[in-house]
């Protein structure tokens, strides 16, 4: 039996945040536990979670405001208590069915993470129609071209869904607490040497990308903590 602990992390997602859920409870042949960590939604998800806070193998963290992603991610990982830890993020954009051939993947070559990759095997033609639709994901090719270059990796797309063994995640130490916490993980993992593989996963985006909580300006910063650490060490 797979046992995972899925953390979804939320911030304002009314809309979607019963969808997600759902989507968790409805998981077959795994033993789990789930994790919603709210970071001081305003527009009435707290109350959507309230719904679940009698089911069986659920945790939840309401905050009063706003922590940050990396912040989540760390509590997530001290409160999960099985092997792996799933994010689902609460947009519901990344398959969650793609859990279960992470966590086979992951047993089978002993990793310590696992990033689901929306591009990984499609041709150039596709990779090319894929963001001239989608403009927005530039930050994409952008961050995964420059993982690719300083740690001499192969990835075809470091930004999508992740799994986490939790015991080795929980011995690395960041002090950021919103989304650059995610650059200065992936730099430390791939500078430390842990094993990280990534697999496909289906991608269902937005209709509405100004809903997304990350935006484009969001990617100077995340250059910035990429080469940063690279260039002085974390």
């Amino acid at each position: 039996m797979r046992k995972i602990s899925i953390l979804i992390p939320c911030y304002n997602e009314k809309k979607l945040i019963e969808k997600s859920i759902l989507q968790a409870i409805n998981l077959k042949s795994i033993k789990k536990e789930i994790i919603i960590i709210d970071n001081g939604s305003t527009d009435g998800t707290q109350n959507i979670i309230k719904k679940y806070s009698k089911k069986k193998n659920f945790k939840f963290v309401l905050r009063k405001k706003n922590l940050g992603y990396g912040c989540t991610v760390k509590q997530g990982l001290k409160m999960s208590v099985y092997k792996y830890m799933y994010i689902h993020y609460s947009d519901c954009e990344y398959d969650i069915n793609s859990i279960y051939e992470m966590y086979d993947l992951a047993e089978k070559k002993n990793l310590d993470a696992i990033f689901g990759s929306r591009l990984k095997g499609l041709s150039s033609k596709k990779l090319i129609k894929y963001f001239r639709n989608k403009p927005a994901y530039l930050g994409t090719f952008v961050f995964t071209f420059l993982y690719n270059f300083l740690y001499n990796k192969n990835f075809t797309d470091v930004i999508g869904s992740k799994m986490y063994k939790v015991k080795s995640l929980k011995n690395i130490k960041i002090k950021h607490n919103h989304f650059r916490f995610d650059f200065a993980l992936k730099s430390i993992l791939m500078t430390k040497k842990y094993k990280v593989e990534e697999l496909f996963v289906k991608y269902n985006p937005r209709y509405n990308n100004t809903d997304k909580k990350v935006k484009f300006y969001h990617m100077f910063p995340g250059v910035f903590e990429i080469l940063k650490n690279k260039i002085f060490g974390y």
